[in-house]
């Protein structure tokens, strides 16, 4: 499960670290101004011009309809205080009005899966994972737009 994690990250980061835009809605704000942390904002408006912004990778890209703003905080265990980048990040998680979905915890790396379901549909307005790997990475990808949750939970995470 947290290589699964790992591979959509690593694509992730190839894909969209030549993007460096700020922009006011940058919700992750605090913990990008943390020295260590790499920070990726893609705004929508940017992709409401149309930016091609790659493939999300491993069949995200069909549970993802609408993709209306996206971003991702990373720390490297050896580079920056972590608990600070998870503090601010938590804060932010908890403000988002997102319900806790999935939590995993094994060998002490933690995967929890956030989202804002729309009422009495699969759908989501937003969602968080957050990867938190004990001698590795911190890990946060925010992603808002019409996403739908049961082909990542069942398609992506393998739940049947």
């Amino acid at each position: 499960m947290i290589n699964y994690i790992q591979r959509v990250l690593c694509l992730l980061f190839v894909v969209f670290t030549t993007f460096e835009i700020s922009a006011q809605t940058k919700i992750f704000k605090e913990a990008a101004a943390i020295d260590g942390v790499t920070s990726v904002y893609i705004s929508p408006s940017l992709l409401n011009l149309g930016a091609d912004v790659g493939t999300l990778g491993y069949g995200l890209d069909e549970a993802v309809d609408e993709l209306k703003g996206l971003e991702v905080i990373t720390s490297t265990y050896s580079l920056v205080d972590r608990k600070s980048v998870r503090e601010a990040c938590n804060k932010v998680i908890d403000s988002l009005g997102t319900e806790l979905l999935i939590d995993i915890n094994e060998d002490g790396e933690i995967v929890r899966l956030f989202a804002e379901l729309e009422k009495g549909t699969e759908f989501a307005k937003q969602m968080v994972l957050e990867i938190d790997e004990t001698q590795g990475n911190y890990t946060v990808i925010y992603i808002r737009g019409k996403i739908n949750m049961t082909k990542i939970i069942k398609d992506n995470l393998r739940f049947k």
